[in-house]
Formats: structure tokens, C-alpha cells, sequence
């Protein structure tokens, strides 16, 4: 149902009194630079740092973090309770009332067991919340009067798996322990992996021992009575923060080809889930593949694939991995499924040799990816199976590039929007890129999703288990008279770009690097707006709708304003051109006007009229020429003097778009090709150089290369554009007059729909 809604506004609307002309005019600003201000901004979360200043910018990934200070925000399932639990302290022996001490990253505070408890008791176990990839276990003592370290323990982890599938018993490897009374402040026991696998692949690390270990849970374990012994920490110091975890919370969201409902298990940190799939076909027809959307750019330099051993052994013959920042196809790109994105080779790994590996670690040199793609490779036995239990994402320095949309502004009324502002510091290799939308209409409608953050039909929904499907989103759906979004505002003062007037505007923007050393920071941005010329808005259309290509044609544009009481009115009147124009003529209200001032500014007609247009409909002619299919002329009227600028709006879809057949139904790039047959250089004024006209077709931006050759197919001269085509004076590259006979000119385009030639005879004679 299409409705009109009354939206709060999402930021502060600051009126500003200004001199204009004679008197004074009520400028309105709404203003985004306060925490609470990007707060009502959607966009991933765990990505942005909001500084107290209300500054915004990139948040940054590190390596080799300690995974127990955080450990109290993650959640995971356990048999034992239906929802989910914060890591932190597990269990303890004796000695509870102290034992979070151990992770609070503090050295002035400590675990000490019970005095009067037994040995068996004396023990602390932190869980970590998930599974990370540890390097070292570091334990921290007090040393300090009255408190001592431990003399004799031992420390042992688990990687989080259940020793049975039914019940929260776990099983742990002792990674260390004392062979002598300690004394030490703070002891270290390194972390490894035996895997001898001979797997190969660009980017795998091929060696036996690991420097890593799979840990989510550790435990400390007294081997003394002292009663003055004291634990103060337990430090886990992981490879860095896993990207893995939460991509469906940042808007990611992971599209498999096999056991769908299961498909995000690889990526939670918990090593009791696990995505499967079987079978004996092509890893396409089986569905051993799977596209991840982790919701935002980073700078990616490492992963891990941990696979399962079903049967004795992975079944798995090898795999691809892929990546893509998020930019669309537009060319040839690796093998994919249905993918919308060009993707980049990371690694083909063959799998195959004995014995095989169950850990693949890939270190790669840092690149930008959003999006990774997973397939396995086909199989070269009957039956395969793939059992993957954990694929961790590692980076090193600030996110690479993070997209924020905002609500939608209400700027309670039909407003016209002069100017957007924005201030920002851009480190070198930084950037901000900021877009708006506008509108007046809203639709609401319903979005279903499952719980790996693909859409889903309502249908699918309501059959699907609550365990299985997100709760319903209600999201407000832009009405048809919103603009799409506009080019990105280079200046942080520019003209507003979007069409106005509208009652609501959106923002889009998009802050980022080419360096993971560096972030921007976004300290506000601005709209700048007043009262609208016409309140009610000025629709506008083109006739005629359908042209030849490249042909003078005269048009007609009409821009039909919807005034109210009290409107200013308009005097200026610019559209946005493709080519030069003629023959210009002006009708207001049906009746001829000789204009003030006709120009070209940039790319658009400037018509200044002799007066301020209230209450008519005002009409432009003008001649000019398309080579484009589709071009759409866009207008805005404006006051002379004024920076004061509201766009038009077509009066129906496409009503300002003219259409050339011939380009889209086929024909060459080059066309229209006008040669002069014969240059006779003597200074007689005639035929003293030969001109070379063309029309180019279906391109833009592309500039053709023209040259001439002799007979044997040697370039003899380059031929630069003139300010209206290019011409040849018979003379070579060094200025010399070449010999009298016939050479070719070729034209040569190299375009991204393809490569055209061609070429003609020009005869030189004198």
C-alpha cells in the first residue's frame, strides 16, 4: 500500500538567517556530526569507530590479540541450556568469588583456590566463547607481598568439541607444565598442530608442525597446597580477530550448494557444527561449493580450512578458493556459479598426495575481498564426501572499505535542496564517497530471511523452523517517484545532485583505503536547503522520443511547473545537453519570448529569461544531434543571481530519455565516414588537406586512433583531432611532404563491446 509517512528526523534541522538581495531569507541546514546523529545510520556492525567528537572512521583489525579479554562477547550453544551463553569463566574448582580475576586484565587482582581446599579442586577453566587459533598460552602471576606464583600446575585446552554429541563433557590435551618449582612472573607455553598432510597449492603452508592450535577452552590446574599461590591472568594470544564470526550479522550472508540449512556451521567458531556435502557427480551438480557475503571489504591475508575425517580420512581431492572486493562482472572471470561478481584466483589446492591434510593454511599477500567463492575440485574416486568444520578469515590493519546508508531524512516538506557540505580528513590512500537519493512516496513491505542471511519467499518462511529463519523485517520500499542514487559529490562543497525539491532525502556513504595502514575520518556532512521555487515541482518531457542516429533533429522541451501560493518562481532554465545545439526558441505559456541570454555552460543549455515565470508552462527548442541510445535529458530551473537550484522531474517514465533505434538493433561503432578522396598541397587553397569525419556508435569516452600508411602498410603520420575532425596535410610524422600516390587512412577503435576498423584511400597529388 502506498502511503505517506511522517519520519522523525534522524538529525538536527538548524535554521541559518542569511542576506540575499534585499532583506533577509530563512535558510535551513540538517546537519549530521554527532554520535547520536550517525546512530541512526544503518551499517555493519563492528566496522565504524564513532569518536566522542563525533568524527567517524574505519575500525581496525589486528593480529595476535589476547582472545580471554574479550571472551565475555561471544556467544555459543551448549546442550545444557536452550540459549546461547557468554565465554568467560567455565567452571572452577574452588575459589569462584575470584576467579573472573583471571581475565580481567588486571595484574593487581588474582585466583587463589580455597585455603582449606583439597588438590583435586584447585583449578580454574576459562572458555573463550568460540574457537580461535592460538599461538601461546601466557599465564600471568601476582608478585607482591603476602602472594606468590604457582610453584607446580599444569595447563591443558580443548578446541570446543563435545566429547559426546549429547552432553557438555570435553576432553583436554595438557599443552604444559612445570618440571621444576616455578618462580617466574609470567610463563608461556607455545601452541602447535601436527599436520604432516602433502597437500600443495599456491599461498598453503606445506610444513609439518603448525604454529597454531585450534582452543576454546583452557584450564589451569594447581599441583600444590601453597595457600599464598595466586593466578592473576590467563592470556590467550590468538593469530587475530577471526572476520569468519558474525559476517551474517554485518549483511553478509553465505549461498551453498549443498545442506543449505547448515551452510553458515563453518563459519560460527564452534568446531560441534559442521557443513557437509556428498556425493559422486561434478562439484556443480553436487552443490560442493558455496558463495560468502562477509558484509564488508577487508584486507585479507590469511585463512585456515579446517576439515573432518570421516571414515578415517577427508574425502576431499582439492578445492579453489576465489575472492572479489564486490565489483560487478564485466568481463571474462574464473569459473563460478550464478555469481554476480568478478572474481579473483586465490589458491587451486590439490588435496590428493598421502598421507592427507586436514589444516589448510593459506598466507597470502594482503588484498581487498568481500566476497569468497569455495568450490571443490571434481572427483577422481566414486564417492566424496566434504566435511568442513571451520574456515577462519585473518587481517592486518583497518577495514578496507565499509558502505553506511542513512535513514531517511524528513525534511517536513516538499523542500529545495541547494547544496551538500561535508568535512572529512583524508590520509593519503583514503577516501569518502558520498551519494543522495530523494523522494516523496513510500511503500511498506515484508523481507524473510533464513538464518544465514539469504532471502527467502514469504512461503519458505512460514514452513521454515524458528531456528532455521530470522524474525520479520518490515522494511519502508522507496515509491516510484524516487531518483536513484546520484554520482558520488567530489567536492565537499557541491551543488545537491539529486532532483529537488522532495520532502525526503537519503545518504549513502562509502568510506575506505588502498592502504590497511590508514582511515578516513568523516567529521560531518550538511544539506543545505530553503523553501522550494515551486512548491508543487516541475515536471518536464522531450518530444520527439525517437531519432536517427547522428542526425539534426529539432526538439521540443517542456517544463510544466505545479505552482503555489506564494512560490518565487523561476527565470533560468537549464537542461543538460549531449552535443552542441542550434536554431534555440523560447515559449512561455504558448507565447514566443525572446530569452535574455542563451550559453553553454559545460554540458547543459543555459536559457535566462526576460521574467520570472509564476504561473506558466515554459517551452525550449532547440536542434542538436544524438549518437547514444538512451540519452536523457535532465533540467533544472533556477533564479538569475541565486545559487538557489531545483531540478525537474520527468512527467513519466523515461518522458526526458530519447531513443535511437538503429544503435541498439546494430550497425558498426565507426559510421558515417566522410573521407576527402584527394589532398593536393600546393597552397592554392584547395584541397590543401584532406578531412576525415566519423560518427562512433554504442562507446563513450573512447577515443579512436586515427593514422595514415603507405601502400606497404607502414605508418607513415598520426592524425590528431581537430576542434571539429581531424585532417591530413600529405606531409609525416617529422613534417616532411610525402611522395605523391595512394595511402590509407585507418580507423582504428578499441572499445569494451569490441574492436572496429576502418579504412579508406586518400589519393596525395601536387
Amino acid at each position: 500500500m502506498k502511503r505517506d509517512l511522517n519520519l522523525a528526523p534522524a538529525a538536527r534541522i538548524v535554521a541559518v538567517w542569511a542576506l540575499a538581495g534585499v532583506g533577509a531569507v530563512l535558510a535551513d541546514e540538517f546537519r549530521f556530526e554527532r554520535k547520536a546523529d550517525w546512530d541512526s545510520w544503518t551499517f555493519p556492525q563492528g566496522v565504524l569507530v564513532q569518536n566522542a567528537d563525533g568524527s567517524i572512521g574505519l575500525s581496525r583489525v589486528d593480529k595476535k590479540i589476547n582472545a580471554a579479554a574479550d571472551a565475555r562477547d561471544f556467544l555459543h550453544t551448549v546442550k545444557s541450556g536452550k540459549q546461547p551463553i557468554p565465554g568467560g569463566i567455565r567452571v572452577v574448582g574452588s575459589g569462584a568469588a575470584t576467579a573472573a580475576h583471571v581475565i580481567d586484565r588486571r595484574t593487581d587482582t588474582w585466583w587463589q583456590p580455597d585455603p582449606d581446599a583439597a588438590r583435586q579442586d584447585r583449578w580454574v577453566e576459562v572458555d573463550l566463547g568460540r574457537m580461535v587459533h592460538a599461538t601461546k598460552i601466557r599465564l600471568i602471576f601476582p608478585d607482591t607481598l603476602g602472594v606468590r606464583p604457582f610453584r607446580s600446575f599444569s595447563v591443558y585446552v580443548n578446541d570446543g568439541e563435545r566429547a559426546t554429541p549429547a552432553r557438555d563433557v570435553f576432553q583436554f590435551t595438557r599443552v604444559g607444565r612445570t618440571t621444576e618449582p616455578n618462580h617466574r612472573r609470567v610463563v608461556e607455553y607455545d601452541l602447535t598442530t601436527q599436520d604432516p598432510g602433502q597437500a600443495t597449492g599456491d599461498y598453503l603452508n606445506t610444513a609439518d608442525t603448525l604454529g597454531f592450535a585450534a582452543v576454546q577452552y583452557v584450564r589451569f590446574r594447581a599441583e600444590e597446597d601453597d595457600q599464598a599461590a595466586a593466578l592473576a591472568g590467563i592470556e590467550v594470544i590468538a593469530l587475530g580477530d577471526n572476520l569468519a564470526l558474525g559476517s551474517v550479522r554485518r549483511g553478509g550472508g553465505i549461498r551453498a550448494g549443498a545442506n543449505i540449512n547448515n551452510s553458515a556451521a563453518f563459519s560460527d567458531g564452534d568446531h560441534n557444527t559442521k557443513w557437509i556435502a556428498t556425493g559422486t557427480g561434478s562439484w556443480e551438480d553436487e552443490g560442493f561449493y558455496f558463495e560468502w557475503d562477509l558484509g564488508v571489504v577487508y584486507w585479507l591475508d590469511r585463512m585456515i580450512i579446517e576439515f573432518g575425517n570421516p571414515w578415517g580420512r577427508p574425502l576431499v581431492q582439492g578445492f579453489v578458493v576465489s575472492t572479489s572486493a564486490g565489483a560487478a562482472v564485466h568481463g571474462l572471470t574464473i569459473d563460478r556459479v550464478r555469481s554476480n561478481f568478478d572474481y579473483q584466483l586465490l589458491t587451486m589446492v590439490d588435496a590428493k598426495p598421502s598421507p592427507v591434510r586436514f589444516v589448510y593454511d593459506l598466507m597470502f599477500p594482503p588484498r581487498k575481498a568481500r566476497h569468497i567463492f569455495y568450490h571443490n575440485t571434481d572427483p577422481v574416486d566414486a564417492w566424496v564426501s566434504c566435511m568442513m568444520f571451520e574456515y577462519a578469515l585473518y587481517s592486518d590493519g583497518y577495514v578496507a572499505e565499509v558502505e553506511m546508508v542513512s535513514d531517511y531524512v524528513d525534511l517536513g516538506g516538499a523542500k529545495s535542496i541547494r547544496r551538500l557540505t561535508w568535512d572529512a580528513e583524508l590520509p593519503a590512500g583514503t577516501f569518502v564517497e558520498i551519494r543522495s537519493q530523494t523522494g516523496d512516496t513510500f511503500f511498506i513491505e515484508n523481507r524473510y530471511y533464513h538464518k544465514n542471511g539469504l532471502e527467502i519467499s514469504e512461503a519458505q518462511w512460514k514452513k521454515m523452523p524458528t531456528s532455521q529463519k530470522q524474525p520479520l523485517v518490515e522494511n519502508r520500499r522507496r515509491g516510484s517517484d524516487w531518483s536513484g542514487w546520484s554520482p558520488v559529490y567530489v567536492e565537499a562543497d557541491a551543488i545537491f545532485a539529486s532532483p529537488s525539491p522532495r520532502r525526503y532525502v537519503q545518504l549513502q556513504v562509502k568510506l575506505g583505503n588502498d592502504n590497511p595502514e590508514v582511515t578516513p575520518l568523516l567529521r560531518n556532512i550538511v544539506l543545505h536547503f530553503d523553501e522550494a521555487l515551486v512548491s508543487g515541482g516541475v515536471s518536464s518531457r522531450i518530444l520527439p522520443r525517437q531519432v536517427g542516429f547522428d542526425s539534426l533533429q529539432t526538439f521540443r522541451y517542456v517544463l510544466t511547473p505545479d505552482f503555489l501560493s506564494g512560490d518565487q518562481g523561476f527565470n533560468r532554465v537549464q537542461i543538460q545537453m549531449p552535443a552542441p545545439v542550434e536554431e534555440i526558441a523560447v515559449r512561455i505559456g504558448g507565447v514566443e519570448a525572446v530569452p535574455m541570454a542563451v550559453t553553454m555552460v559545460g554540458d547543459s543549455l543555459q536559457v535566462d529569461l526576460a521574467q520570472r515565470v509564476r504561473r506558466d508552462s515554459v517551452e525550449v527548442e532547440f536542434q542538436t544531434r544524438i549518437q547514444a541510445n538512451a540519452t536523457t535529458f535532465d533540467a533544472w530551473i533556477s533564479v538569475v543571481g541565486e545559487s538557489l537550484r531545483q531540478g525537474t522531474r520527468p512527467e513519466a517514465d523515461n518522458a526526458v530519455t530519447v531513443y535511437v533505434p538503429s544503435v541498439a538493433s546494430g550497425g558498426g561503432l565507426i559510421r558515417q565516414i566522410e573521407i576527402s578522396p584527394l589532398v593536393s598541397p600546393n597552397g592554392d587553397g584547395i584541397n590543401d588537406e584532406a578531412s576525415i569525419a566519423f560518427s562512433l556508435a554504442k562507446v563513450e569516452g573512447t577515443v579512436p586512433e586515427v593514422a595514415i600508411y603507405d601502400l606497404s602498410g607502414r605508418r607513415v603520420r598520426t592524425i590528431a583531432a581537430s576542434a571539429d575532425d581531424y585532417r591530413w596535410d600529405g606531409r609525416d610524422e617529422g613534417g616532411r611532404l610525402l611522395p605523391p600516390g595512394a595511402y590509407i587512412c585507418r580507423i582504428e577503435l578499441a572499445a569494451d563491446i569490441g574492436d572496429e576498423i576502418a579504412q579508406r584511400v586518400i589519393n596525395l597529388a601536387y
